[in-house]
């Protein structure tokens, strides 16, 4: 929930009298959209010696798409057209016959280093091609050139750039120290990066992917640290006394957002990279914390329990206006600015129940996405897709949903503790 242990304690305790305790329940009315993915149709044609490449790039473009939920993958059963025949001439109305939205050909033939990957996107209802391109790939890459097809075939679809070739980052939670872990949006080449941590929480990873800042733990004491992923070097940048947490990049990667207390209450600081130096930005009594950026980075927004119980605030670093985001709810937390800038992602608590929710900037258009005992909301880098944590009976797992309304899906197995997912931008 990027807030460390001791901080969500103060902050619960800070709206204990004004909560009723009753049991969790349906506490909240789920936002759907009423929209109905596409029906995707893929087709790969390659010579029959590439049956294993075909087939990788036939599933991993497939889960893509169909992960997103914005297209429904047809059952390939249901085809009247072989990938061959498609490639050579497009029957349109064999397609519209079946259903068929969006029409998606693969045509992958040998090349002296690898393979070429041919692609067409089709739209057999208005009898017409939307778009063609052509990839190049090896053995070493073919997994990632799959992922780059997707965000053609779905950037060429919805007119959004495509996030199918991001990554995830997330703390592993074991017996008695923490792992930083990496995979790739999918769940697909996972590896620890980062081994044996006291204490790990609040990832978050720079714009250019080389370094990651984390809150770690050194016995009892609390600090910021930046890792870079490449020699693994570690450096510490917050070692006061009292709270070191939830550091938070700035969009052009040259500062870092977070919460310290050595002088008195929890207050937002910014530390610039360049000097070294860190800077006030808060200066209330109450608790500030858990910074997140404007993609402008003119703004952050963080949590604040200034009017009495944790809101969310933001406010504008060149003038100094602060507006109240949360409008709703006695309790709101854990506040992640979409990429695209007009929404921001919060942890909302009624009756004890917890819940994804989403506004608009001004804290209009409230949207509750999921429910459970759920956390750390982090936005794929075209703002399209959340991912977060939910615990059930002690073990945490990574979902993702759609940002504009759709069913959760778990990314990790039920038997490792993840959590603080951070998504590369």
């Amino acid at each position: 929930m990027r807030l460390i242990p001791s901080l969500l304690c103060l902050l619960v305790l800070a709206i204990s009298q004004s909560i009723p305790q009753q049991a969790a329940g349906a506490e909240f009315e789920i936002y759907q959209s009423s929209y109905k993915p596409l029906q995707l149709a893929l087709e790969v044609d390659a010579d029959p010696s590439l049956q294993v490449q075909s087939s990788l790039i036939d599933n991993v473009v497939q889960n893509d798409l169909g992960s997103s939920q914005s297209f429904a993958a047809m059952n390939p059963l249901s085809f009247l057209d072989s990938a061959s025949e498609s490639w050579k001439q497009v029957d349109y109305g064999d397609w519209r016959l079946i259903g068929a939205d969006v029409l998606a050909l693969c045509h992958m033939t040998v090349t002296a280093s690898g393979w070429q990957i041919q692609v067409q996107v089709h739209d057999p209802f208005r009898s017409k091609i939307l778009g063609s391109a052509s990839f190049t790939a090896t053995a070493d890459n073919l997994r990632a050139t799959a992922h780059e097809v997707s965000n053609y075939i779905y950037r060429t679809v919805l007119g959004i750039p495509g996030y199918f070739s991001s990554h995830i980052i997330y703390v592993r939670k074991l017996q008695t120290t923490s792992d930083l872990v990496y995979m790739d949006q999918d769940g697909a080449n996972k590896q620890v990066v980062a081994r044996n941590f006291t204490l790990l929480l609040s990832p978050d990873w720079s714009p250019d992917g080389k370094f990651v800042a984390l809150n770690t733990y050194v016995g009892d004491q609390p600090r910021i640290e930046l890792f870079d992923l490449q020699s693994g070097r570690r450096q510490t940048i917050a070692d006061y006394n009292g709270l070191n947490s939830t550091p938070a990049f700035s969009p052009d990667g040259r500062r870092i957002a977070a919460t310290l207390s050595y002088a008195g209450t929890p207050q937002i600081y910014i530390y610039d990279l360049k000097t070294q130096k860190w800077r006030l930005v808060t200066h209330t009594g109450g608790i500030n914390t858990s910074p997140t950026w404007s993609p402008d980075g003119k703004w952050i927004a963080f949590t604040t329990n200034r009017d009495g119980s944790p809101q969310i605030y933001r406010k504008n670093l060149e003038t100094g206006e602060v507006d109240r985001v949360s409008l709703v709810g006695t309790y709101n937390t854990s506040p992640a600015w979409s990429p695209k800038g007009d929404r921001i992602a919060f942890i909302s608590l009624k009756n004890w129940a917890y819940a994804i929710t989403t506004v608009q900037v001004d804290g209009s258009d409230i949207r509750y996405l999921a429910t459970g005992k759920v956390e750390s909301p982090a936005w794929s880098p075209n703002g399209q897709m959340l991912v977060y944590a939910e615990e059930h009976q002690g073990i945490r797992q990574l979902y993702r949903i759609p940002s504009w309304g759709g069913h959760p899906v778990a990314i990790t197995p039920v038997n490792e503790d993840a959590s603080d997912p951070a998504w590369s931008r």
